[in-house]
């Protein structure tokens, strides 16, 4: 923590003298109170948004931590599904089998209530439910799905 020495002070390297910007744990900072001041700087103590963006090779770049980095990318890529695909597909690699069975079952039982409570043709409930996950890039799940080939996901 970067803090001003308010008043001299004496240390084992010797005197450190008034008004001179010294590096300091923040414990010291509390032991030395009165001798120094801490400076705070805006910059430092916000944090900053984190940042997406699309290289024109279309490689994803990213600043900073997403609460939902599937989300962003959609949002990056709405109008070109491929690469959006592509860049979903390597996201979730570091997913097991489990996730996306799990994800699997939660795309069927969102499109079931779809069709069910909200009345919606069994495509359009399979779509909106796609839309809500993020999984429009992937929407020939829906032509695996009746053939019962569920390793659409497992690309």
């Amino acid at each position: 923590m970067r803090a001003r020495v308010i008043e001299s002070f004496q240390t084992k390297k010797g005197l450190i003298p008034a008004g001179r910007i010294i590096e300091i744990p923040p414990v010291l900072l509390e032991k030395l109170q009165g001798t120094v001041e801490a400076i705070h700087s805006p910059v430092a103590d916000v944090k900053p948004e984190p940042e997406a963006w699309l290289t024109e090779s279309g490689e994803l770049r990213t600043r900073g931590a997403f609460d939902n980095l599937a989300a962003e990318i959609v949002r990056l890529t709405a109008d070109n599904l491929l690469l959006q695909r592509e860049l979903l597909i390597r996201h979730c690699q570091s997913y097991d089998r489990r996730h996306f069975g799990r994800l699997w079952a939660e795309w069927e039982e969102r499109a079931a209530i779809m069709e069910h409570d909200g009345g919606l043709s069994r495509e359009d409930a399979e779509y909106q439910a796609a839309s809500r996950l993020h999984l429009l890039a992937f929407m020939d799940v829906r032509a695996a799905a009746r053939s019962g080939n569920r390793e659409v996901f497992h690309t």
